[in-house]
């Protein structure tokens, strides 16, 4: 029998992690100035360890996610449910997207990175979009560690922007297009004008930037395509890239058959929209109705007339005739909030329709949801060889322009098109069924109120930011959330935030704060090989033979930073299959996952005793 101590370096004096060489506290090799022998049929057992763990945080694909969440307040005491309560759901945020066991080490500074990335990824509302950030917080004494802040700000310049050239895309066609003889977009003057082919309306969509829910303004000027007697639409939709049999752009759980005749042309799909219609001015909006179901029974969005009565338009105003000279339209986006007015020729404005939530269903436009969080304009004109070259043209449009190397196609440019591109249209569908956004209720109030701008010194949009750590209930799903004590949260799920204060944050920015000091630990088990021998082991996780000799188990409250010792209660012996002598020069150590990547989290001195002996006869 004899014990053998193998280690990296002499002390922990030195804590370099990534030490280069063969010294490396996570792989080292001892080379002796003589010639040990071990004898035929031996054991070797790990008798003990030391290792250092240096304050990072170890994360492969997957293990650590958070949820977050950007809608109303649920209610539970009062029975309040989101599938009834909220025009929102929880959002998967996972810390490292990976599906992989590859795992990251990480410094604090390194993961307040990382989460910032990721939650700017995965929040789908454009005005908060790319403005969340993650700093460390220490203390401004010691500089000790002692957890994060998480800040969402909000985007709320009232910047105009008109969508350039290249951002039309027809909504007709199967394929997608950007511009043919059929139809001309001039983004240098807003400019839309129809072409001369019979065979379907010009109607085309510009996703270039989603409209600010800050104030964010639309206007168009459809002059010119209603003194010519042609129908016309100027509205606001989602961006999809689904098509149905006849190849026209919509959610697969939009129905034209239920939608019947309210619509300004069936072959173009919007949420919103105004439209000259033989002459009549109307407005439609593509909610659900559960009086009037599929032949299968199921719920379906559709298309369904609004009552503008009440406001400053007479109900099916006569465009024709035009007595009140309207020439534009304009939509405001607040909130939730939508406001359509009439612009006439003066520049007077008219209220068509804006949110009050006394009024019935029937003269109420859906809130702006979650799964059309990005609304993009859409013009339409119906033209054929007879009669084209009439125009609409963008006047103004408030885009968010605080998106960063951002494209309107792609699964995190919105909540909508991630689902779509990762087929989970079904999330979408379940948002847009519930029964505040359901034709045939009584009153949406009774569900929800839409969200305006607060009023006073914090001018954010009236929904609430939720960080959700753990599995909630109320906030579901949120199946598989685990970062609460890895990010210092103990409250989940929360909304405790402080507003910013200039000149540190903007009085629209909402501050998380750590709660508590997060335990920079790695929860992934620790292994011990010895490369340069020839005992025997499987790694059944990887499908392979293993240099493995020991497990370095890990318990909740055992393993923090700092200096850590094991000493297996019993020795576990392997053999080394040598029917001979050996002769070794010298013994190479390592640290490993169970997927067999080194524990670079390890620094300063590592120390492994051995324990060799003949096999028992």
């Amino acid at each position: 029998m004899s014990l053998v101590i193998c280690s990296n370096q002499d002390s922990d004096a030195e804590a370099v992690t990534q030490k280069q060489s063969i010294f490396k506290p996570y792989s080292f090799r001892n080379a002796l100035s003589s010639t040990y022998t071990i004898p035929k049929n031996s054991q070797v057992a790990l008798q003990s360890v030391k290792y250092n763990l240096n304050g990072t945080f170890s994360i492969s694909g997957n293990s650590y996610v958070l949820y977050q969440y950007y809608g109303e307040t649920i209610d539970a005491d009062v029975d309040e449910t989101i599938q009834t309560n909220s025009t929102a759901t929880p959002i998967r945020t996972p810390i490292l997207d990976s599906d992989n066991d590859e795992v990251v080490e990480l410094t604090a500074e390194e993961l307040a990175t990382q989460l910032q990335s990721q939650m700017n990824k995965y929040m789908f509302h454009p005005n908060l979009k790319d403005l969340v950030t993650v700093l460390v917080k220490r203390d401004a004494t010691t500089n000790e560690f002692e957890g994060f802040v998480i800040k969402y700000d909000q985007y709320n310049d009232a910047n105009t922007t008109i969508p350039a050239t290249s951002s039309a895309e027809d909504l007709n066609y199967n394929i997608r297009i950007t511009g043919d003889e059929d139809w001309t977009y001039d983004g240098s003057t807003g400019t839309f004008t129809s072409g001369e082919d019979p065979l379907y309306p010009q109607a085309i969509i510009l996703p270039e930037y989603p409209l600010s829910a800050q104030n964010g303004s639309f206007v168009v000027d459809f002059s010119d395509a209603n003194t010519s007697f042609v129908d016309w639409g100027v509205g606001l939709s989602r961006y999809t890239q689904t098509f149905d049999e006849s190849g026209t752009f919509q959610p697969p759980y939009y129905s034209e058959e239920l939608s019947g005749e309210n619509v300004p042309n069936e072959d173009f799909f919007y949420d919103y929209v105004v439209c000259g219609k033989s002459g009549v001015l109307k407005v439609y909006h593509t909610p659900c109705d559960s009086a009037s179901l599929l032949p299968d029974g199921n719920n379906a969005l559709r298309s369904v007339e609004l009552d503008y009565s009440g406001y400053d338009v007479a109900l099916n105003y006569n465009l024709t005739t035009n007595a009140s000279s309207f020439e534009k339209v304009k939509f405001t986006l607040t909130g939730q909030q939508l406001t359509i007015q009439m612009i006439d020729a003066g520049d007077r404005v008219y209220d068509l329709y804006s949110y009050n939530s006394s009024r019935v269903n029937a003269s109420q436009v859906k809130a702006v949801s979650q799964p059309i969080w990005n609304l993009y304009p859409v013009l339409y004109i119906e033209a054929d060889e007879f009669s084209f070259g009439n125009t609409l043209v963008i006047e103004q449009f408030t885009a968010c322009l605080n998106l960063q190397t951002w494209r309107h196609d792609r699964p995190d440019s919105s909540y909508y098109q991630n689902c779509e591109i990762k087929n989970n249209l079904d999330r979408c569908e379940e948002i847009e069924m519930r029964a505040w956004n359901d034709q045939n209720e009584a009153g949406r109030d009774g569900y929800i109120t839409y969200a305006d701008i607060k009023t006073g010194s914090n001018r954010v949009i009236d929904l609430e930011n939720y960080l959700i750590f753990e599995p909630s209930e109320v906030y579901s799903p949120s199946t598989g959330a685990n970062t609460s004590r890895l990010l210092g949260f103990t409250d989940s799920p929360t909304n405790n935030y402080d507003y910013g204060t200039s000149p540190t944050d903007t009085t629209t920015t909402r501050i998380f704060t750590s709660t508590t000091v997060p335990k920079l630990l790695s929860t992934k088990s620790m292994f011990v090989r010895l490369d340069n021998f020839t005992q025997q082991s499987t790694n059944a996780r990887q499908g392979n033979r293993s240099n493995i000799i020991a497990h370095l188990p890990r318990f909740d409250g055992q393993v923090e930073t700092g200096r850590i010792y094991h000493e297996p209660k019993s020795l576990i012996f392997l053999d080394l299959n040598n029917s001979n002598e050996m002769k070794i020069n010298s013994f190479d150590i390592s640290f490993c996952y169970s997927n067999e990547q080194y524990v670079t989290a390890l620094t300063g001195q590592s120390v492994v005793a051995l324990y060799f002996r003949q096999k028992p006869s």
